[in-house]
């Protein structure tokens, strides 16, 4: 017999074993009503603590391990973290192993499922909001076909960036007239892969608007993206392991903010402080785009419909200084209900053979309509 197809048959009793251990997670789970926080693993099954959710969010100093790191816990970590949410553990007996894939489920299999039911709070994420102007005033049918072409162009983006190494897995969600998009891998360099996956949809998607006839198939596009903190949370089914993903946070919130005023064709980067992997070196909108600039010299002489990609050109704009370099003017938005939002301009330019250059974004020159100057003693200049 084959050593994978012997692999294969014992490993063939673990899919009604996890089917088991969704649905007791599902009945927990109580359509949504709760959050199961955590669980630990001991003789006779699992233990899981579950709390209303309604009461996870007013914590006030929740535990560190309520909405970070594993969801598996050790018995005294399970005990110290039931005591800071005044719950008790839910005992489920089962009758197979948990630690033993060879007769059970390994613990990876169980946390895998047992995420798809938990909130888990990331502090430094990088997202991006994009947005078709004008999406309202057009047809369902000219609808329909816009965000499809978004889609295609995030795909393809997304396939490019894989070519090269890069670490990201695209995830989106709809905001009717557009898209969140982030990357579920996480570290300062996936959120560099976010910001190239952004470069590179955005030159995908003004190639495709140069060749597409049906213009309405290629509206106007604004963006904006920002590096910070979010919940995740899930929707998933009592008989399928897929689940949909969720974010929302303050770096949602920001982006939102930020693009209402943002204008069309314009990308505007929110400002950031984002710490390394040391947690001494801290990563600025700044650091961030120069990086995500260099990364994607890594596509150079790549194709593009046709054409080969000579150089590209990611940075954040300003006011040209004494000394003929450009500064990065840093821009104050007021949004809707009085909040201040500091953020930056961003441009993406890419130059090809035998044909013309593609313009993404705004000059700097562009934003006030004339030649903006830089306010004396100020942090930003305010539109």
């Amino acid at each position: 017999m084959d050593a994978n197809t012997g692999q294969n048959r014992s490993a063939g009793h673990k899919e009604p074993l996890r089917e088991k251990i969704n649905d007791l997670f599902f009945e927990l789970w109580s359509f949504g009503s709760n959050a199961l926080v955590s669980w630990s693993a001991d003789r006779h099954g699992i233990e899981v603590l579950s709390i209303p959710k309604v009461r996870l969010f007013t914590l006030k100093e929740p535990h560190d391990r309520v909405f970070s790191g594993p969801r598996r816990l050790d018995a005294t970590q399970l005990r110290e973290v039931a005591k800071s949410l005044e719950v008790q553990p839910v005992e489920i007996r089962l009758d197979f192993a948990i630690g033993d894939e060879k007769i059970g489920l390994g613990h990876d299999d169980v946390e895998a499922i047992f995420l798809k039911f938990a909130t888990i709070k990331t502090a430094h994420r990088a997202v991006a909001l994009l947005d078709i102007v004008g999406f309202s005033k057009h047809t369902p049918e000219a609808q329909a076909s816009q965000l499809s072409t978004l889609e295609f162009a995030l795909n393809i983006a997304e396939e490019s960036c894989r070519q090269k190494l890069l670490p990201i897995e695209m995830k989106r969600s709809t905001t009717g007239d557009g898209f969140y998009i982030w990357n579920s891998k996480t570290g300062p360099d996936a959120d560099i892969a976010l910001f190239v996956l952004l470069a590179m949809f955005m030159t995908y998607y003004n190639a495709l608007k140069r060749g597409i006839r049906e213009k309405d198939a290629t509206p106007e596009l604004r963006a904006a993206a920002a590096i910070g903190s979010h919940y995740t949370f899930y929707n998933p089914r009592r008989k399928s392991f897929d689940s949909e993903e969720y974010i929302v946070g303050d770096v949602t919130i920001s982006a939102a903010r930020i693009i209402d005023k943002t204008k069309p064709n314009q990308i505007v980067v929110g400002a950031f402080s984002r710490p390394g992997h040391d947690g001494k070196l801290v990563y600025s909108p700044e650091h961030i785009i120069a990086l995500a600039a260099r990364e994607m010299e890594k596509f150079q002489k790549m194709p593009l419909f046709g054409n080969p990609v000579d150089r590209f050109a990611f940075y954040l704009t300003g006011p040209k200084r004494q000394d003929g370099k450009f500064a990065n003017q840093r821009m104050r938005i007021v949004d809707k209900h009085g909040f201040e939002h500091i953020c930056y301009n961003a441009k993406i330019n890419v130059f090809v053979k035998g044909a013309d250059p593609y313009y993404t974004g705004l000059r700097h020159i562009d934003l006030a309509g004339g030649k903006p100057q830089v306010p004396k003693g100020k942090v930003a200049a305010s539109y």
